[in-house]
């Protein structure tokens, strides 16, 4: 994507693209990046590079939120985005589900010392 089709204006984030056809106007609120991301109101404000960075990283995101307006209205050249959908997903403090992945003992082979040397007798 060129870097001047995403570009900050005012407190929202304004990108064209070409969905369902047509080249569409699509302005993304900075409260629908905030409230995504679940920046609370104690937290700094994005800056417009922070914003623009993030719509042009989460391009798929907008997308779908542009098109899931369009669905409310076909005909419509411009598109506001006030919600980009659920919000971003947090990391638990452990990946794995607590179980041993390992059911039984480990197979016992016959080798050698590591490094593959094999000895014949």
């Amino acid at each position: 994507m060129e870097s001047d089709s995403v570009r900050a204006v005012g407190d929202s984030v304004l990108l064209d693209l070409w969905i369902q056809g047509k080249f569409r106007a699509i302005t993304v609120s900075r409260q629908a990046i905030e409230d995504y991301l679940q920046l609370g109101l104690g937290a700094a404000a994005m800056t417009e590079d922070d914003r623009r960075e993030f719509v042009r990283t989460h391009l798929s995101l907008v997308v779908s939120a542009a098109t899931a307006r369009l669905r409310e209205d076909p005909a419509a050249e411009r598109i506001a985005i006030d919600q980009l959908g659920n919000a971003a997903p947090r990391m638990s403090g452990e990946r794995r589900n607590g179980g041993d992945r390992r059911k039984g003992d480990r197979r016992k082979r016959d080798v050698g010392p590591p490094g593959g040397v094999e000895r014949r007798s």
